[in-house]
C-alpha cells in the first residue's frame, strides 16, 4: 500500500501543469516560450537599433547621472556620495538620493561594449528581455506555458511600457517594471507552497525594485500587499505573512546602504517642499481631469491610458462574460482587483487615498500607476486568448469585432505615436549629447539646503579663493582635493563647492572648521600661517556599517538561491529516475 501511494504521489507530480510542482525536466517547451518571448522583446527595440537611442524628455539627466558614476566605479568607488562636476563643478549630492540600480546596469554593459551607446542599447535589451521573462515567471505560476508566454509577450509590448522607453525615457522606470513581475511571481510562489528559495527570490528582487526607481517601489509595494492577502490561504494566514514579512526584512537589510542615507539626509537637501512646483504636484496630474486640458504631460497621458483601455478591452470582456456565465476566474481574481485598483488610482477617483497613504503623493504622477495596470493586463489578456480564438471559429459578432478594432487602435497608437513619432539619435549625436550634459545645471531639489543656484553664485577666482593668499592647487578629484595656501590675514577660504556637512578640511592632521557661506559654497577657516590643507568628503560610520549590511544580505540571499537551484536540480533528477518506475507500478494496478 505504501508502494502504491507513493506511485500515486509520483504521478500526479508528473502530471501536473503547474510550475510549482513541475520539474523543470517535465515543463512543457519552457526555454522553447522564453525564447520566443526574447525574440519578441529585440524585435520591439528594432528601432533603436536601426535609428538610435530614443531622446526622451529624461534622457539627458539620466546620461548627466550615469557618466560621473561609471567613472567612480571605475576608480574603485562602488557607491560614489558626490557628483562634483554638476553645477558647473559647485557640484551636488544627488548620487546620494537618487536609486544607483539602473546606473550600475549601464555602467557594466559600458564596460563590456566598450562605449555609451552600445552599452545603452545593451542594458535595453537585457531589461526588454528581463520584463517578459518576469511576466512569464508569474503567469506560469498560474496557468500553462502557452498562456504564460503570451503573457510575456504582451507586456513587452504594453503601450505605457514601450513609452516609458521611446517617448518618456524614464529608464530606470522601465528598468523597476522589468523587475516588477518576478517580485509577483515570488509571492504567488510563498502564498502557495513556501520555500526558501522562494523567500531569497522575493528578497533580491524587491530589493532590486527599491534600488532601481522609488515611485515604482512605493506603488509596488502597495500593490504587492494587496496581491498577497487576495493570495494567502486563510489556513495558513500567519505563517505565509511571517515568510512575506522575512522576505521584506531581507529585502530591506540588502538595499540599505541607499535607503538610510536617504531617511538621515534628505532634510540637508532642498527637495520639492522648499519652493513647490504645480508640475509635480499629484492633484495636478490625474488621468481624466481638467487639469489635463493644460498639462501637455497629463494630455498625453490621457491618450496612454486609452491605449491602454483599448489594450486591455479583451480581457475585460472576457471577465464579464466569466461573471454572466457564472464561470470562475479563481486564479486571476487577485490580478482582476489590481487592474481596476490600479487604474482606479490613475484618476481623480482615489483624490481622497492620495492625500492620507503615506509618501504616496511623493510618486507626484498618479499615471505612473498604469505600470502596474499594463502588468496586471498582460496576464488577463493572455488568458483570454483561447476563449476569444473560440468565439470567433464559432460565430463573429458585430461587439466582437468592435473589442477587436479597440486592440488593433491601440496597437496603431503606439506604433505611429509612441515608436515612430520618436527623436532618435545616432551614434555620434548620442556620444555629442552624453559629452555636452556634462557639468550642466541639477534640479533645484538636488541642491543643498543653503545653496543658491549657479546663476547667483558670487563670483571667485579660481577653485579656492583665499583673498590676497596665494593658493596651489595640488590635486583636484570628485571627493578629495588638496591644495597649498600661503601665509596671509585671511581667516577664510572660500572653495568653489557647495557644502554639504560630510566635507572635511584638514591641515597638519587638524580638522578645520567648515561651514556655508551666504551663497551655499564651502567655506574653510585657514590658519594664518602657509598651510597645506586636504578637503576630504568623508562618510560616516553609518554609512560604512550600512554598506556592510547590504554585503552579507546580498551574500546571503545569492547563497539561498544557489543552493535552493542545486535542491530543484536533485529533486527533478530524483523524480525522473522515479517516474519509469512509477509508471510500471501504476500500470499494474489498472
Amino acid at each position: 500500500m505504501k508502494s502504491l501511494a507513493a506511485t500515486k504521489t509520483i504521478l500526479r507530480r508528473a502530471i501536473s501543469s503547474r510550475a510549482d510542482y513541475f520539474p523543470r525536466a517535465f515543463r512543457e517547451n519552457d526555454p522553447a516560450q522564453l525564447a520566443i518571448i526574447s525574440i519578441v522583446a529585440v524585435v520591439a527595440l528594432l528601432p533603436i537599433m536601426i535609428y538610435g537611442i530614443p531622446n526622451g524628455a529624461d534622457l539627458a539627466n539620466h546620461l548627466r547621472f550615469a557618466l560621473p558614476f561609471h567613472e567612480a566605479i571605475q576608480s574603485g568607488h562602488f557607491h560614489p556620495g558626490w557628483l562634483a562636476e554638476s553645477n558647473d563643478g559647485l557640484g551636488d549630492p544627488r548620487f546620494r538620493f537618487y536609486p544607483p540600480g539602473f546606473y550600475y546596469l549601464l555602467s557594466a554593459a559600458r564596460t563590456l561594449t566598450g562605449g555609451w551607446f552600445s552599452g545603452t542599447l545593451a542594458a535595453f535589451i537585457v531589461l526588454s528581455i528581463a520584463g517578459g521573462a518576469g511576466a512569464y515567471f508569474w503567469a506560469r505560476t498560474l496557468g500553462a506555458p502557452k498562456m504564460a508566454r503570451w503573457a510575456g509577450v504582451l507586456y513587452v509590448l504594453a503601450p505605457y511600457r514601450l513609452n516609458e522607453l521611446y517617448q518618456a525615457s524614464l529608464l530606470s522606470e522601465y528598468a523597476a517594471c522589468s523587475i516588477l513581475p518576478f517580485t509577483f511571481a515570488f509571492v504567488e510562489r510563498i502564498c502557495r507552497k513556501p520555500r526558501a528559495f522562494d523567500i531569497a527570490g522575493l528578497g533580491a528582487t524587491y530589493a532590486l525594485l527599491i534600488l532601481t526607481n522609488l515611485p515604482l517601489a512605493v506603488i509596488g509595494s502597495i500593490s504587492l500587499a494587496v496581491y498577497a492577502l487576495l493570495r494567502i490561504e486563510r489556513k495558513n494566514f500567519a505563517a505565509t505573512c511571517a515568510r512575506l514579512g522575512l522576505a521584506v526584512i531581507v529585502a530591506l537589510a540588502a538595499s540599505s546602504f541607499f535607503w538610510t542615507t536617504v531617511i538621515a539626509e534628505l532634510s540637508w537637501i532642498k527637495g520639492s517642499a522648499s519652493t513647490p512646483n504645480v508640475y509635480y504636484d499629484y492633484r495636478a496630474n490625474f488621468l481624466f481631469s481638467p487639469s489635463a486640458l493644460t498639462n501637455r504631460n497629463t494630455w498625453y497621458a490621457n491618450l496612454l491610458a486609452l491605449a491602454a483601455i483599448g489594450f486591455l478591452l479583451p480581457a475585460i470582456v472576457f471577465i464579464f462574460r466569466a461573471f454572466r456565465k457564472k464561470n470562475s476566474i479563481g486564479e486571476f481574481k487577485a490580478a482582476l482587483i489590481l487592474l481596476l485598483a490600479t487604474f482606479l488610482m490613475a484618476t481623480g477617483l482615489s483624490r481622497p487615498l492620495w492625500a492620507i497613504v503615506p509618501k504616496l503623493s511623493e510618486v507626484q504622477f498618479p499615471w505612473r500607476w498604469l505600470a502596474v495596470t499594463s502588468l496586471m493586463g498582460a496576464l488577463l489578456v493572455a488568458a483570454s486568448i483561447p476563449q476569444w480564438i473560440e468565439q470567433f471559429r464559432a460565430k463573429v459578432r458585430p461587439r466582437d469585432l468592435a473589442v477587436a478594432f479597440a486592440f488593433a487602435l491601440a496597437c496603431f497608437f503606439t506604433v505611429t505615436q509612441v515608436i515612430y513619432d520618436c527623436d532618435y539619435l545616432g551614434h555620434a549625436k548620442f556620444d555629442s549629447v552624453a559629452h555636452d550634459v556634462r557639468g550642466a545645471v541639477s534640479f533645484k531639489d538636488w541642491l543643498p539646503i543653503a545653496a543658491r543656484d549657479v546663476v547667483h553664485i558670487e563670483k571667485m577666482n579660481g577653485r579656492v579663493d583665499a583673498g590676497n593668499r596665494a593658493v596651489t592647487i595640488n590635486s583636484w578629484e570628485p571627493e578629495r582635493r588638496t591644495f597649498h595656501v600661503a601665509a596671509g590675514p585671511e581667516p577664510s577660504l572660500r572653495v568653489r563647492t557647495y557644502f554639504y556637512p560630510h566635507w572635511k578640511a584638514i591641515s597638519d592632521g587638524k580638522l578645520l572648521p567648515v561651514g556655508a557661506a551666504a551663497d551655499g559654497t564651502l567655506l574653510i577657516s585657514a590658519p594664518a600661517q602657509a598651510a597645506d590643507i586636504e578637503l576630504v568628503f568623508q562618510e560616516p560610520p553609518r554609512v560604512h556599517l550600512f554598506e556592510l549590511v547590504s554585503a552579507l544580505s546580498w551574500l546571503l540571499l545569492i547563497a539561498m538561491l544557489g543552493f535552493g537551484l542545486i535542491h530543484r536540480r536533485e529533486r527533478s533528477r530524483e523524480l525522473m529516475r522515479s517516474v519509469p518506475g512509477a509508471i510500471a507500478t501504476g500500470s499494474a494496478f489498472l
